[in-house]
């Protein structure tokens, strides 16, 4: 069977490139021109390889999430784009399944456009870091950049794998809200976050059935060990010269690929699916 995901994540490319590019080039860019105008303070004189990475790695990680909160911000209302414009119309007329399209717009906003977010704020990671290292005075040369670089590899290559554990989390938050906004318009998005928390509170603080606020704070926990699972065991990989970051990076993305073979997991991935399948029928009968 044809696949025609490629097709339409060339669309979505042609349709919101622009924004892509703005969302992940304008941060580094501004910071680097007003840098300048600003003054570096209290960060330390020592250890100037691991300040210098450091930076590298914040530089790619903000990009990233600034790429990623605006993709979140814009699929709920493209779940009624489609609709809204009247292409669906044409998309329906195509042997493309409304599955496809619904897939190949997650897979471009959430996580190809926040990834290439991350590569572009890693690439301005070495001149950002360079320019607070001579903003606070410090000598350009006295860094060994050579040593920067090969463990800013590794640490990156993890980075970019954890983002597709990170989307396979994050998809019942997007299929919700995206189902939501297909069937209730303009109202779904508050209905999901305000419905959502008053019902937890009050099974919580009421009725004293605290799993739904468990299961949150587990789900979200499961966030921040994505990209990292590890946060202690990296401090310590990188402090000691004992340690393989390679080693322990592939170590590490284990650990973030076995919790997604677990009950929290399933349950919350019946979660997406329901959310998923809610939205293409939304899409099939529109048009």
């Amino acid at each position: 069977m044809t696949s025609h995901i490629p097709t339409l994540l060339l669309r979505e490319w042609m349709q919101h490139k622009r924004g892509w590019l703005i969302a992940a080039f304008a941060p580094p860019i501004l910071f680097l021109v007003m840098l300048p105008f600003g003054h570096v303070q209290g960060l330390p004189t020592e250890h100037r390889e691991l300040l210098a990475l450091g930076m590298l790695m914040i530089s790619a990680c903000a990009v990233f999430a600034i790429c990623l909160l605006v993709a979140l911000f814009q699929l709920p209302g493209l779940a009624r784009r489609d609709v809204q414009d009247r292409s669906i119309e044409f998309w329906l007329s195509l042997p493309g399944r409304p599955s496809e399209s619904l897939a190949a717009t997650v897979l471009a906003h959430a996580w190809l456009a926040p990834l290439g977010g991350a590569i572009v704020g890693a690439l301005f990671g070495l001149p950002i870091a360079m320019s607070v290292l001579m903003a606070q005075g410090g000598v350009v040369a006295d860094v060994n950049w050579n040593e920067v670089v090969a463990a800013a590899l590794p640490l990156l290559l993890r980075g970019l794998a954890g983002t597709l554990p990170l989307l396979l989390w994050l998809a019942p938050l997007i299929f919700v809200l995206m189902a939501a906004s297909a069937w209730l318009k303009r109202l779904g998005v508050p209905l999901v976050f305000v419905g959502g928390l008053v019902i937890v509170l009050v099974l919580d603080k009421v009725y004293g059935i605290d799993w739904p606020m468990q299961a949150l704070g587990a789900w979200n926990a499961q966030l921040s060990r994505a990209l990292v699972h590890d946060g202690p065991g990296l401090k310590q990989a990188l402090m000691s010269t004992d340690v393989n970051l390679w080693t322990w990076v592939t170590q590490d993305f284990g650990h973030a690929l076995a919790d997604l073979a677990s009950l929290q997991f399933l349950g919350w991935a019946a979660v997406a699916a329901a959310g998923f399948a809610l939205v293409v029928a939304k899409r099939s009968r529109a048009g």
